[in-house]
């Protein structure tokens, strides 16, 4: 959008709502998700929301804005990104991932950092990609409070569909190395699961102390003064919260699922770069597991072992997968997952399950499942229409509806 019209639709307080027009999306092939693929199919939407999925029969709705394609599928999501806090510049100016004073930084939220304006947004909505789980980056053991933002909008609290989605921590590698440096804990995988398990002792006692003051108790017992980090932990603590543990090497990921059985909470896993290695244990703790980058980088020690064909393994083995981009420290600072999502689909997922791992899946594993994901009545009108096979390489975004809006025509 142009700086005037968005200045403009500002002014009339807009701020990314969704178009009142009706729109049509035609496809030769449809993919629900939620159900089998539909040929020759149409799908209706009245304001903002979809009205009817189905095979195409008679004439539009008189007055409709018609798009036609080859394939349309659900709008794609990104279960775990930095976009939106990390900028394609990769400067100083647009580096807001990383608070590096502290590995304890529960107190922050990607909403406060998110830029609407931010490049990338609009790379990835070129993409398909048009709701994204915005995180602080790796560099702390206890990063702070991601968010679920739309791609398109104005505002970042326009654009936000849930300003806080989960409280991230970060195992492994980078934690250690990042304060190690500074001389500062952690220098150690002991010292990172440490410093999470004592945050999560404090949320809890904040929270009983508060409860306690609040219900009559003693003198000694009144309500501690506000401390925003650890109310966040608290809520982590009291499952009102979900927790985002971000683990690569396979031990890692046991110390995740170990630390959060151990204190009860509600929680997913992103990365699980080895998670192929540790398949009764994943299946056994039964969280989500935001799988990816699938063409990680070996990069470190803790990337070794990467496969392209740990989704598939993943997901064979009965785990709810959702492929996420993660975080990258270089130019330009994004993966596409419509990329990411079409390795795995010829390394052994599948054409089928790899949109779902883009689709239903993040929406499921993000709990937005009630509006995004799959082309159903009543659900947002969230909608990518494809050239070709989504998953083939030369093959183009040709136009993405978000919120019933056109907002993207190639």
């Amino acid at each position: 959008m142009r700086p005037i019209a968005r200045v403009l639709a500002l002014w009339l307080g807009l701020g990314g709502a969704a178009s009142a027009e009706t729109v049509v999306i035609e496809a030769d092939i449809l993919h629900p998700v939620s159900g089998p693929a539909i040929a020759n199919g149409r799908l209706v939407v009245v304001d903002g929301r979809i009205r009817s999925v189905g095979p195409a029969s008679g004439a539009p709705p008189d007055g409709a804005r018609v798009l036609r394609g080859r394939v349309a599928t659900p709008g794609l999501l990104d279960a775990h990104t930095s976009v939106g806090v990390a900028g394609a510049y990769n400067v100083q100016a647009d580096r807001d991932e990383d608070q590096g004073s502290g590995s304890h930084q529960a107190a922050l939220r990607a909403l406060d950092a998110f830029n609407p304006d931010e490049p990338l947004l609009r790379h990835l909505l070129e993409h398909g990609v048009v709701v994204v789980q915005t995180s602080p980056g790796p560099a702390s053991a206890v990063a702070g409070q991601a968010g679920i933002f739309r791609t398109h909008g104005f505002t970042a609290d326009g654009m936000a569909i849930r300003p806080v989605s989960a409280l991230v921590f970060n195992l492994g590698e980078t934690p250690k190395q990042t304060h190690s440096q500074n001389e500062a804990a952690p220098s150690t995988r002991m010292g990172t699961a440490a410093l999470i398990r004592t945050a999560l002792l404090n949320g809890r006692e904040y929270a009983a102390s508060r409860t306690r003051a609040g219900g009559g108790g003693k003198a000694d017992d009144q309500a501690p003064e506000r401390d925003l980090g650890r109310e966040a932990l608290a809520r982590v603590a009291a499952g009102e919260l979900p927790a985002l543990f971000v683990a690569h090497r396979s031990d890692d990921i046991v110390t995740a699922i170990r630390i959060a059985q151990e204190f009860n909470l509600r929680f997913a896993l992103a990365g699980a770069t080895e998670g192929y290695l540790v398949l009764d244990t994943l299946r056994e703790a039964g969280a989500p597991v935001l799988v990816g980058p699938v063409m990680e980088r070996v990069g470190s020690p803790q990337t070794l072992n990467a496969s392209y064909e740990n989704p598939a393994r993943l997901a064979r083995a009965g785990l709810r997968i959702a492929i996420r981009s993660g975080y990258e420290g270089y130019v330009p600072r994004a993966r596409v997952v419509l990329f990411e999502a079409a390795i795995a689909a010829a390394n052994g997922l599948g054409f089928d399950a790899a949109l779902h791992a883009v689709t239903l899946g993040p929406a499921e594993a993000l709990g937005i499942d009630d509006r995004f994901g799959s082309l159903e009545p009543g659900k947002s009108g969230e909608v990518v229409l494809f050239d070709g096979d989504p998953f083939e390489y030369t093959s183009h975004v040709t136009a993405v509806v978000s919120a019933g809006e056109v907002v993207f025509e190639r």
